[in-house]
This record gives structure tokens, sequence and C-alpha cells, in this order.
């Protein structure tokens, strides 16, 4: 008798623990409401971002301009590297460096599209329609929920959120570029609002691409809304 008493309790811990789990809508919706609320995020049309970056020991001006519904473009010089540019119009995403101008295409072109959404933190279930709970980790001592998404057969995303501010504290990305297999890891921590957004205001980056790994990190400066920005500074570069 105690023995089966004992499979019947063991068998119930599961099913409690599943039904404990957060739903997705329960993580989306608390990420919206930690970074602002959806009034907040919506009274913004555009945004400027200015901050350092720091990469190969040396530091640079880097800057980021949105526009809704979804034009991007993030802009830096390093002195190794020379100006750089990555940007999406709307339909084309693209980059420049200083071996010229790339048209990016595939899994690649859909990721840019996907990052330059302006209103990404309200449309994450349709950005990402498959999205789905993975559990629960520590990031740093920090309790986090684990979102996870595959947008094709060979890329995936998974988001870190604290399940105690709700904010997104880390994502991981992995996707088919020109090279084969790229990997992006991003972390975010120094929360601060502005105009009643939070926004992080120290990233820090680790990718992977061709066999190789590389680190960089931006400190923000300023964030600056519904400043008036061209389309042409989104459009992919003539030379």
């Amino acid at each position: 008798m105690l023995s089966g008493f004992l499979l019947c309790l063991a068998a119930a811990f599961p099913a409690r623990a599943a039904d404990d789990a957060p739903s997705v809508d329960s993580v989306v919706n608390k990420f919206v409401e930690a970074s602002g609320g959806r009034a907040a995020l919506e009274k913004i049309k555009a945004r400027t971002i200015k901050g350092d970056l720091d990469f190969l020991g040396s530091t640079s001006d880097w800057v980021m301009y949105a526009k809704a519904p979804n034009k991007q473009v993030s802009e830096f010089s390093n002195p190794t590297l020379g100006a750089f540019a990555d940007g999406f119009d709307g339909t084309v995403a693209w980059s420049k460096d200083q071996s010229g101008i790339r048209v990016k295409a595939g899994e690649e072109l859909a990721k840019s599209k996907r990052d330059a959404d302006f209103y990404r933190h309200l449309n994450l279930k349709k950005l990402y329609p498959d999205l789905a709970y993975k559990g629960s980790d520590k990031l740093d001592g920090e309790e986090v929920r684990i979102l996870e998404s595959r947008p094709s057969l060979s890329s995936k995303e998974r988001f870190f959120f604290s399940a105690k501010s709700g904010l997104l504290l880390r994502q991981e990305s992995e996707f088919e570029g020109p090279q084969g297999k790229l990997g992006v890891n991003a972390r975010l921590d120094d929360f601060r609002t502005v105009d009643g957004v939070k926004y992080a205001h120290h990233l820090k980056f680790k990718m992977s691409a061709g066999g190789q790994e590389f680190e960089f990190g931006i400190k923000v400066k300023e964030v600056k809304h519904n400043v008036t920005i061209e389309d042409a500074k989104f459009a992919k570069p003539t030379s």
C-alpha cells in the first residue's frame, strides 16, 4: 500500500510543476509592463541611441537610428575596422564596411527584419509565432524564464527574462549567414527609464562566425524619442 501511495505521490509532482509553469503570455505580458507598458511604448515613433562601443581594445562612438514601423540603422567607426553601418529600410537589409556594401538574404534578412520591428516588445508573439516556454534557470544568480523560437529549421532564438522584474536580460541567436552558422549572445543590464520606457544602458555581445569568436560592449550615453529622421537615413548606400 505504501509503495502504491509513493508512486502516486511521485506522479503528482511533475503534473503540479507543469501547472505552475508560467505561460508564454504571462512572460511576454510581464515583459511589456516592465518595459513601460503598451501606452508608453506606442507613444514613441522614432528613436536615436548614442553610446560608446568597446571593441578590439578601443572605444568608438556608436549610434542607432530607428523609426516606426520597421526601419533601423546603426553606425560606428573603429580604428582597425574603419567605418561600419548596418541597416534595414523596411524591405532591404544591408551592411557596409571596408570591403564594400553587402545586401543580406535568407535567414540573415529575416532576422534583420524581425530585429528592426520598432514595436518588437509588443509584437514578440507575432514575430515568433512558435514561441514556447523552456523552463527556468539562473543568470548571474538571478532566476530567469526562458522562451524559445525556431524561425526556421536552422535558426533559433532564446530569450531570458528576469522572473522578478520581467525584463529581458539575455538573448541568444543562431542563424545561417554568408560564412555559415552565426551565433550572437547579447547580455543586457543597467536598465534606466527614459520617457517612461526602460532601456538597458550596458550591452555585452559575444559573437561566433567562421570558427572565430569575438566580444564587444556598448555603454549607452543618450536616448532620444520622437526625433525627426528622414527615410533616406535607412536606405542602402550607393557607394
